[in-house]
């Protein structure tokens, strides 16, 4: 038996992605017309996901400092449950590089 489909929202985001090194990251915005879907939306947030990691996804506010905790990172994306590509440290630097970037388009945007 089939449950029956309750809402549905279409959003034109503009999905990301980035290349550091050997961390491969796609970025979708988590956006307030999101937040029923959610934990995280709104300025700042996005579902990172790490590209070739299957199970690798996770709402993170890349306006924010915590975010870029290596040990967090760790824990969220499970990196410690298999052999991968890049370090927590890595991934930390890649998201407070990509942060910076977001940053600076902000500023075009000004």
């Amino acid at each position: 038996m089939m449950t029956e489909l309750r809402d549905k929202r279409v959003t034109h985001v503009g999905v990301r992605f980035y290349r550091a090194g050997s961390v491969d990251v796609m970025l979708v915005p988590l956006l307030d017309e999101t937040a029923a879907f959610t934990r995280g939306a709104g300025d700042g947030y996005f579902l990172v996901a790490l590209l070739g990691e299957p199970g690798t996804a996770y709402p993170l506010d890349l306006s924010s400092p915590a975010s870029f905790d290596p040990e967090y990172l760790a824990a969220k994306f499970r990196l410690d449950r298999r052999g991968y590509g890049f370090t927590p440290e890595e991934l930390a630097s890649t998201l407070r590089h990509i942060a910076d970037d977001l940053r600076s388009e902000e500023r075009l945007d000004g």
